[in-house]
């Protein structure tokens, strides 16, 4: 109860007047919207109603039992939704109950046996099984390891995501509480060899997804145990081989290929993880891992495949690609990088051998230096044209010709052969480079921070501020030290009156506008070392304005003065003029 409700300060709910009647039904309660802030703030009366277990047997049934066509929506949709919120609660007193009696636990873990089921409610299923798992890990546990075959029947179900949800939080236990000896049960129950076997092309693509959805998770979960049992089981020689013959035997490419595909890159980058950091390990072939062996024994095949487009044609935004990449030999590709990256020696020769690299686009035989030239001239053609547009794939193009320059600069022998071809250094001058310094130049007006040292040239100006304002300071001339470069001259109606007569009389401290309007704001050190300077030009000006005071007089006879017009600052350039 809380604290509002308990002091008069919170008008009794709904729920409280049905819990007063002496005869009342879940639904009612159901049919509230307060029930499950009631349930939140662990009303008393609620729990010790909702714990019965006529009340419990009705929950578990709204989310393990479909509603029979002529119901009301409410019993569709409202109390499934509303069991499963009540039931995944941190209500202590409501979980002992439903551990009192397997039969609730039944009731979830059926939906195992059934061919067919509704997704809306296994959804809800999922969600209260996996938080009973969490909270009552060896209770559960316990349970599930005492029906038969149970894994397996996850397996078949391997298409429905909310079982998937289920069978990745067993997997996951063995890092929970009471979770220990997880991984060797779910081993001996044939895990990894019955979803393997979901990868057969004969069945449709949710199998094909989700399996290597599950397996990939295998090798994320399991990276902290290097002896997980399920680990050794998915790199052996027999699981690989197999997993290569449905990728292999998906013909016309499919799904099957995609993802089965996919769990040999994942393992491929499992390995260099875990490997040393020799740049070029000369370990023999014969003592490579499995995934290694049967990756090399399948390249061929694989190679073949970059020949054979899947797709005649594709329309993308920026046009028609015709024959495009495509999934499946984009894939290809990526099985091709992670074996380079594993920096095998003898991985390097089979390439060689089998002329892998020329196949993937690379350099002599595939010309790739004058494709690339060519699709930059199209580009530039294409954007001449009356709302011709830049081709979407020249972010690319400049990426990898990019890289090929930057690789000549550690191999003469690449220098060598892009010097041999005159027009690539045409396309690097006139193309390249303009586009990677517009790249590499910051977005919008670049603004010096405050929080930047700054510069040796700036280091130097303000040092020679410091130097003037020292030397005109001790020789008391202020004036004329800081403002050398600038003279005062006056646009008068009598040109006889000299200079020195004016600036008697007139005595005005300019400072060079141009400098102050290109400048930002100062730091620190920079308002230090010029603070002086106004200061001191402050003090000159009152004290040459007392002195125009007592001279009023003198100033007064000499007539020209009223005519003095507004000075102008000229730079010593302009004076010489």
């Amino acid at each position: 109860m809380s604290f509002w409700r308990n002091f008069g300060f919170h008008p009794i709910s709904h729920i409280e007047t049905i819990l007063d009647r002496e005869q009342f039904t879940l639904d009612e309660l159901l049919d509230e919207d307060e029930l499950l802030q009631e349930c939140k703030l662990q009303n008393q009366k609620l729990i010790e109603f909702l714990i019965k277990p006529e009340s419990l047997s009705l929950l578990f049934e709204y989310i393990t039992k479909e509603a029979s066509e002529e119901s009301d929506r409410k019993r569709k949709e409202t109390y499934p939704f509303l069991a499963s919120e009540i039931l995944c609660m941190d209500i202590t007193s409501l979980i002992d109950a439903v551990y009192k009696d397997e039969h609730y636990l039944s009731q979830l873990y059926d939906i195992v046996n059934q061919q067919e089921f509704n997704l809306g409610l296994a959804s809800y299923i999922s969600k209260v099984a996996i938080n009973f798992l969490g909270r009552k890990t060896i209770e559960t546990m316990s349970y599930i390891k005492k029906q038969d075959n149970i894994i397996e029947k996850f397996i078949n179900h391997l298409d429905k995501s909310p079982i998937v949800d289920m069978l990745l939080k067993i997997i996951s236990i063995e890092e929970f509480q009471g979770g220990a000896g997880t991984l060797e049960w779910l081993d001996k129950s044939n895990l990894i060899g019955g979803i393997v076997a979901k990868f057969s092309p004969t069945l449709d693509s949710e199998f094909h997804e989700n399996a290597s959805f599950v397996l990939s998770e295998i090798i994320e979960l399991n990276r902290s145990f290097s002896d997980s049992p399920l680990i050794i089981k998915l790199e052996s020689e027999e699981t690989i081989q197999k997993l290569f013959d449905y990728i292999l035997s998906d013909v016309p490419l499919g799904t099957s290929f995609l993802h089965g595909l996919t769990v040999i890159i994942k393992l491929l980058r499992r390995h260099k993880e875990h490997s040393d950091s020799v740049v070029t390990k000369k370990t023999p072939l014969a003592e490579l891992a499995p995934v290694f062996k049967e990756s090399l024994i399948h390249t061929e095949e694989l190679k073949n495949l970059l020949t054979k487009p899947t797709e005649s044609s594709f329309t993308t935004t920026t046009g028609l690609l015709s024959p495009p990449l495509g999934f499946h030999r984009l894939k290809v590709i990526e099985f091709f990088a992670d074996l380079i990256n594993s920096r095998y020696l003898c991985i390097d020769q089979k390439f060689i051998q089998q002329d892998i690299l020329s196949a993937c686009l690379l350099l002599h035989d595939s010309k790739l230096l004058d494709r690339i030239i060519k699709a930059d001239e199209d580009n530039t053609n294409e954007i001449k044209q009356t709302k011709g547009i830049r081709y979407g794939y020249m972010g690319f193009l400049n990426s990898i010709a990019f890289s090929i320059c930057e690789v000549a600069k550690s191999n003469p022998s690449l220098k060598n052969y892009l010097d041999a071809n005159p027009k690539w250094a045409e396309f690097v001058s006139d193309s390249l480079k303009p586009v990677l310094t517009l790249e590499s130049e910051p977005l919008g007006d670049f603004r010096m921070s405050l929080m930047m040292p700054p510069d040796d040239d700036e280091d130097q100006i303000y040092e020679n501020d410091n130097d003037d304002y020292n030397n005109a300071y001790d020789n008391g001339g202020f004036v004329e030290g800081n403002f050398q470069n600038h003279q005062i001259v006056y646009e008068d109606d009598d040109d006889d009156e000299s200079f020195a007569d004016q600036q008697q009389n007139h005595h005005i401290l300019y400072t060079n506008q141009e400098e102050e309007e290109d400048e930002d704001e100062d730091d620190d050190e920079q308002f230090e070392q010029r603070r002086p300077k106004a200061f001191i030009t402050e003090i000159q000006v009152e004290q040459e304005t007392t002195q125009e005071q007592g001279n009023e007089k003198s100033a007064s006879e000499s007539e020209g003065n009223e005519n003095i017009s507004t000075p102008t600052v000229l730079s010593s350039e302009e004076n010489q003029q």
